[in-house]
């Protein structure tokens, strides 16, 4: 039974270390981060990862370098958060894509200025971003993403030891490199709409060239909200292919990035 009482000095520099990322980890990664998670909720995830994996991490071999750097805590604290919280936001790539297909679907449906309240992301934002992160959610939680989160948040562990004072810069230069690769997916996914939408508009603007007396304004909004909600349906499983296409990419980029650090 593991107990916190029972620590010398040592484990609990190290126990607290380990508490640093999870905790970062916890309050910035995907699904998790949402505010309708309490943060007690969240603080107590911390602590269960962190007793969890304590065993494991903080060996004879760490501990025993823990004790020769008393002097740099600080410093280890800082990596220790740092870390954490950039795992957190390596695991939000995946709904940044999705957010942004979003984004470029509602304001070719018309419908860029239907703002609500984004849990997920805690600000505001349209009612189709709000759906394709629904979706995207399930569909992160159907296949396990929080699974390969975990694994590769305790992973990091055996890359950037808790000893460890310096991280690599390279992988987050690679990072970096890679986000194109995740506006392209978020283009692709919002691609059907827009580009039918794009047809829609040129349809429309002949029609009101040809008959002047219909009121275009009144009439394109209504018919371009059908047709776009129309189309986002039909073309709605090979949005999910992208999807399923976009997790796999994410998924291999955020291991790619601890294997760096």
């Amino acid at each position: 039974m593991f107990s916190v009482s029972q620590l010398n000095e040592i484990q609990l520099v190290a126990f607290g270390l380990i508490l640093l990322r999870m905790s970062g980890f916890v309050f910035t990664a995907a699904i998790l981060n949402s505010q309708t998670i309490s943060v007690p909720l969240k603080v107590l995830l911390s602590l269960v990862l962190t007793m969890t994996v304590f065993n494991t991490v903080a060996n004879n071999t760490v501990l025993v370098q823990l004790n020769e750097l008393q002097d740099s805590l600080i410093t280890l604290a800082l990596k220790e958060a740092f870390v954490g919280i950039s795992l957190g936001f390596a695991t939000r790539v995946f709904f940044f894509a999705i957010g942004m297909a979003g984004e470029l679907i509602s304001v070719s449906m018309g419908l860029g200025q239907a703002q609500i309240f984004n849990p997920m992301m805690g600000n505001m934002g349209n009612v189709m971003e709000q759906f394709f992160v629904a979706l995207a959610t399930l569909l992160y939680m159907g296949l396990n993403g929080h699974h390969y989160m975990i694994q590769g948040l305790t992973s990091s562990f055996e890359t950037v030891t808790l000893a460890t004072t310096s991280i690599k810069a390279v992988g987050y230069f690679e990072v970096a490199k890679y986000a194109q690769e995740f506006f392209i997916f978020g283009i692709k996914i919002a691609a059907p709409v827009m580009i039918s939408m794009l047809v829609v508009q040129v349809g429309v603007g002949i029609l009101s060239r040809a008959v002047p007396q219909i009121n275009v304004l009144m009439t394109a909004a209504p018919v371009t909200i059908l047709l776009g909600m129309a189309i986002l349906f039909i073309s709605l499983p090979l949005m999910i292919l992208q999807l399923n296409g976009l997790l796999d990419v994410s998924t291999g980029e955020l291991f790619k990035f601890i294997k760096m650090l």
